[in-house]
């Protein structure tokens, strides 16, 4: 346990105590404590409680696995929640957002790109608690502000504004992390830096074959249930599923085109046949009638 704490930096240590104040601010209020219950009971839904306890046990056996190679102990607990929390977690709530194969091959650019080294430097060194108890919420408030500003056109000055309080902020903290780096790179370039480094780029490439195979599933749910709805015959409906099956299978691609085309033929034109599955999948149909 010891190890977790001495791990947290100062950036760390100051956003968990924000977080704890505001949790503790949010409960004095009755409206804001009904929601956090309907949040948790919307999370122990069967459903989502499932791919929550999958995600878990598919994160954990990957853990196993770097501890037997002597990869991973305790002291990267730390790193290994916060992109459960962050990557991993918001990346499976949002997986019915992902519509062609793309998706994967950009995440995996993204996850292997210089932003990931120029991150690590900026999070390694940190200014002290007391500083970074300021700038935590400062930064949280402009990017909130800068967030909601530009949803509408007539607040883009003040989006500017929090704009350049950011990009301020950015500057100032990657350069005092850029000359800490070659001020103290002794401390910078160990053998457990190293690790700290790799360990969310692994865990981001490792998950994605699992978030392709969770993204295929809730697709093919989703169309199932549509199928049910709008073919009332049963040998047809299993036919057509059949046939989805064996042209989809495993490609995201044809079976997001399937999904987005299956309406027509099935609802205007009455067509079950092999032949519009095979279309329809190339994302192209031509009905009896036209």
């Amino acid at each position: 346990m010891d190890k977790i704490f001495d791990s947290l930096s100062n950036r760390e240590t100051a956003l968990a105590i924000w977080i704890l104040i505001a949790l503790t601010a949010c409960m004095f209020s009755k409206s804001i404590r009904q929601s956090f219950v309907g949040i948790i009971k919307a999370l122990f839904a069967w459903k989502i409680l499932v791919s929550i306890l999958t995600f878990f046990a598919y994160t954990v056996l990957w853990i196993f696995l770097l501890h037997k190679f002597g990869f991973w102990d305790i002291s990267f607990l730390k790193d290994t929640v916060i992109w459960a929390l962050s990557f991993g977690f918001i990346s499976l709530m949002n997986v019915n957002k992902v519509y062609d194969s793309k998706y994967f091959k950009i995440v995996l650019l993204d996850t292997i790109k210089w932003t990931i080294i120029i991150e690590f430097i900026v999070n390694f060194f940190t200014f002290s608690l007391t500083t970074e108890l300021i700038f935590v919420p400062i930064l949280v408030f402009s990017a909130m502000m800068q967030a909601a500003a530009s949803f509408k056109s007539e607040h883009k000055q003040v989006e500017k504004l929090f704009k350049y309080v950011l990009t301020a902020f950015g500057i100032a903290i990657f350069t005092f992390s850029l000359y800490k780096t070659f001020e103290k790179h002794s401390q910078l370039f160990t053998i457990d830096n190293l690790k700290s480094f790799l360990l969310p780029v692994f865990l981001s490439i490792t998950f994605l074959p699992f978030m392709y195979l969770y993204n295929l599933l809730v697709k093919y749910e989703e169309l199932w249930i549509r199928l049910n709805l709008s073919i009332r015959n049963k040998k047809d409906r299993q036919r057509v599923k059949k046939q989805i099956l064996l042209v989809a299978n495993f490609n995201i691609d044809k079976l997001v085109s399937i999904s987005k085309n299956i309406a027509k033929p099935i609802n205007v034109h009455n067509d079950f046949s092999d032949e519009m599955v095979k279309t329809i999948s190339k994302g192209k149909y031509v009905g009896s009638d036209e």
